[in-house]
């Protein structure tokens, strides 16, 4: 590991030259799931508890807050302002995030206010978040300014988070940080790993992608999206070069480099697919560990399917990449009577 270990020190130490306040926790465990590898035949399952990162019911958000927030903060704002979905994971995590800056959140959520508040949103609220509501996107972004003006009227000093331009960047570099912690956790067991599975839209998956790129090893990293919005390779990869080149990295990633698995989603975005659901209850009933329907619930069934159509050796080791969204099978209750 003494080669490697130079190599983590050199890529932390550009890790480092972006601003970073300390939100997070770090270093979650990596949890073999004897259980679920011994129900699915298949290799050696490892879960990455990055769902145990610690604010507001934690997640892979507030790791890439450490950035975004730190460049918020060269403003010195008092407010911030944010627009997400009805039950963005992303928000609850915002929230919690500002609260132990000392900072006031406003989010500005799409859709309607249901009837009954569960999930991510009675946490919101929970967390003291003044919350508003967009009917469409266009909306939002109007209610976004507006909302910002009225602060400054007040004497406030507002930051528009949408606006923050270290979104894509600081998740592919909190993700880069998380690809070595792994490296490091298995290397403790002297094993290394033979395949990554993680959700993802293309951002945090650019910063492992970074890091199959820079480490002597030869891991496959599988993506596995939850939207149809993006076309995830050439996203990821353009992610993946404008961190390369914020951080001084020296590396270049091509769409051909991005693996990414759009047969998951499901009938869309936000909607719970059969698959899914099983993949949710599969690691509920084996390992006790909570996944969520919309994100992880899915990437998870990319695992599932892949060990079951006989993909790995039975002493592979594959790591599921655990980014939280726990709140979410509250807003879903039915699926799990």
């Amino acid at each position: 590991m003494s080669g490697l270990s130079e190599i983590h020190a050199r890529i932390r130490q550009s890790i480092a030259t972006l601003p970073r306040l300390d939100i997070a926790l770090k270093k979650t465990p990596l949890e073999e799931a004897r259980n679920l590898s011994r129900v699915l035949g298949g290799p050696r399952i490892f879960v990455k508890r990055d769902d145990l990162t610690g604010v507001a019911l934690g997640g892979n958000k507030l790791r890439n807050l450490e950035f975004r927030l730190a460049h918020a903060m060269k403003d010195e704002p008092d407010t911030v302002i944010v627009g997400l979905d009805l039950q963005s994971n992303s928000a609850r995590q915002t929230v919690g995030a500002c609260n132990k800056l000392g900072l006031r959140t406003i989010l500005v959520l799409e859709g309607r206010r249901p009837d009954t508040i569960q999930g991510n949103l009675l946490v919101d609220y929970l967390l003291g978040a003044e919350v508003h509501f967009a009917a469409d996107v266009t909306q939002q972004r109007a209610m976004l300014d507006r909302l910002a003006a009225d602060v400054r009227a007040g004497g406030g000093r507002p930051h528009i988070l949408n606006d923050n331009p270290m979104f894509d960047i600081a998740s592919a570099v909190a993700y880069l940080e998380v690809t070595l912690e792994i490296v490091e956790q298995l290397d403790e067991l002297g094993r290394a790993p033979a395949c990554l599975y993680m959700s993802s839209s293309g951002k945090g998956q650019a910063g492992m992608i970074l890091a199959q790129k820079l480490l002597d090893l030869r891991f496959a990293m599988h993506g596995v999206t939850a939207t149809d919005e993006f076309h995830i390779p050439s996203r990821t990869a353009t992610i993946a070069n404008e961190t390369s080149a914020a951080i001084g990295l020296g590396v270049t990633v091509d769409e051909k480099d991005v693996v990414n698995f759009d047969d998951f989603v499901g009938e869309g975005y936000g909607i719970p697919s059969e698959a899914g659901n099983e993949a949710v209850r599969l690691f509920a009933r084996t390992e006790g560990i909570i996944l969520d329907p919309i994100y992880t619930g899915k990437a998870a069934a990319g695992l599932v399917a892949h060990v079951r159509e006989g993909r790995f050796a039975n002493d592979d080791v594959v790591v599921f990449v655990h980014t939280g969204g726990t709140p979410a099978i509250f807003t879903w209750n039915e699926l799990w009577l």
